[in-house]
């Protein structure tokens, strides 16, 4: 046989591998907060966070921090208080805590880290199993679904 051409100038190159690393807190984060932050990232795997999520993670970790407050406040003041002047009315941290609380439901279900986006994504089956079809055996076993 002949020769099939030239032969082609090879470059290669070895490349480093990009190893995936855990997203950091964010400088200013409040010790609490970054205590949520490394709890939150600690259980995923390493590369389920992305760079672009940090804003997210650091609103949803001060959410958690200010509600937990607002509840310790409620524990130690009460639901109901008196204000200097006699009047009584509804602790405002009760408002706080559940402002608080729908805004870190929120954040938890936009960033996939809600039960149900879990267990999903981990493959776990719930106790419920699905009900029998009342069409199963129909068309000669085709629809076993």
């Amino acid at each position: 046989m002949g020769k099939r051409g030239p032969k082609p100038k090879t470059n290669i190159k070895v490349l480093k591998p990009i190893i995936p690393k855990r997203l950091r807190p964010p400088k200013g984060l409040s010790s609490k907060a970054r205590h949520v932050w490394k709890t939150v990232v600690n259980a995923y795997p390493v590369g389920h966070f992305r760079p672009q999520h940090r804003e997210l993670l650091r609103m949803y970790c001060t959410a958690c921090v200010l509600q937990k407050k607002a509840d310790h406040e409620v524990e130690v003041s009460g639901e109901i208080i008196e204000q200097k002047n006699g009047v009584i009315k509804e602790n405002p941290y009760i408002n706080i805590a559940f402002k608080a609380q729908a805004s870190a439901t929120a954040l938890a279900t936009k960033l996939g880290i809600t039960v149900n986006n879990t267990t999903v994504n981990r493959g776990i089956k719930g106790s419920v199993s699905k009900p029998k079809s009342k069409r199963a055996g129909l068309l000669g076993g085709l629809n076993e679904n």
